[in-house]
Parts: structure tokens; sequence; C-alpha cells
């Protein structure tokens, strides 16, 4: 059978592949049997008219709600990849349509360091640092990336990266051992970068411009 879409239950493994046409209900006869009592026999239907889904109820006794909007009885609506669907107000599908477009995160740069402003993802040669930085390894690569390959002297990197505490409690053994710490989290990402943030014996630390960056 040729796949138009899956069902997804929601918090469960269970996945559904949705035909040209899939009616669910409770019937045996459905094509997606949701043996629960307040689903109505046959109670949606999903039909794929051009490419595009159609949901239908099919006159419900307890109805159908698509992104939290409930359809009247026997109303249609096209989904989208992504939408969630509620049936009889208690069970939560998912709906995946394989022809959608993914999207994907904005990679910025292609080369080198980037930092998405919107969420504070750090990607390197275009791969996404995960898990994410802690709070001083980003405060700390936000401020070299400001600087845009300058050399930040300790004092100041001290000053911005650890202002919850005394600079003068703050050693260069502190500083040395965040940007090693920093420096190892980038090469994990992308080995083949190098090392991207750069320790300036006596004056300070640098972020290293790739071509391309």
């Amino acid at each position: 059978m040729v796949t138009f879409g899956t069902l997804t239950l929601a918090g469960a493994t269970t996945t559904w592949t949705l035909g040209e046409t899939t009616v669910i209900g409770r019937s045996p006869e459905a094509d997606v049997v949701i043996a629960t009592d307040a689903v109505s026999r046959r109670h949606l239907e999903i039909r794929f008219e051009f490419g595009q889904a159609i949901l239908t109820d099919l006159e419900s006794r307890n109805g159908t709600a698509v992104n939290g909007v409930h359809l009247e009885s026997g109303a249609s609506r096209r989904l989208t990849d992504g939408d969630v669907i509620v049936v009889a107000g208690a069970i939560e599908l998912g709906f995946v349509d394989p022809m959608a477009t993914p999207t994907v995160p904005r990679l910025g740069r292609l080369s080198g360091v980037w930092i998405d402003p919107a969420n504070d993802d750090v990607w390197v040669d275009a791969r996404r640092v995960d898990p994410p930085l802690s709070a001083r390894q980003i405060r700390l690569l936000h401020i070299l990336d400001r600087a845009d390959g300058a050399i930040v002297a300790r004092p100041t990197l001290i000053a911005e990266v650890w202002d919850d505490a005394a600079a003068d409690g703050v050693t260069d053994d502190s500083v040395t051992a965040l940007v090693k710490r920093l420096r190892a989290r980038l090469r994990e990402t992308s080995p083949s970068s190098g090392d991207v943030i750069e320790i300036i014996r006596g004056r300070g630390i640098r972020i290293v411009r790739h071509d391309g960056a």
C-alpha cells in the first residue's frame, strides 16, 4: 500500500499508516481502531486529495479537535505536518506528512563557530554542539564572538564571565580551565575544525575565524 502519511499516538510508540482514505473509529471495521467507548464507531476520516490531507469529522458523538480547535459535527479541515488531532476529547494523535519539507535549524555559517541568537545554540562547521554548553562557556564564547577575532584581555573576560563573583577571587587558572573545556567541547563537535579558541600568552584570548565564516 502506498503510504500517504502516518498517525502517532501521543506518549506511546504506536504508529498507523494512512492510505488514500482512512477511517478512524471504535468499530473493528475501521482502518484505525481505537477501542475506547468515548470514540464513535466511525469517528473521523482522513483522505488525500491532490496531495492534501483532509480530515472530516463523521458526525461523531464526542467530537474532534485539531490543534485545540473543535470541529463542528461533519466539518472538514486540511491537515499539515505536525498537526495534533484529539479524538473524543481523550485520544491525542500526531499527523505526519512524509512529503512535507522538513524544518531544519538555521546553520548561519558553514565553517567556523556560529551562535544562533534566537536560542544560544552553538554550531561548529554546521554541526550543533550537543549537549549545550554551560552558562559560563556560552558567556565566554559570546564575548569572543563579539570581539570578532580581536584579543580579549583576561581581566575583561573575568569581569563579564564571572560577573556574579568577586574579580579578585577568580584566578588565571580558572580562566584557562574554562577555555580548555570550551575548546574541548567545540573540538568534540567538529574534530576537523582544530582549536577555534586561541590563548595568546601574556595578552589574552581570541576566537579564530576560518576562511568562509
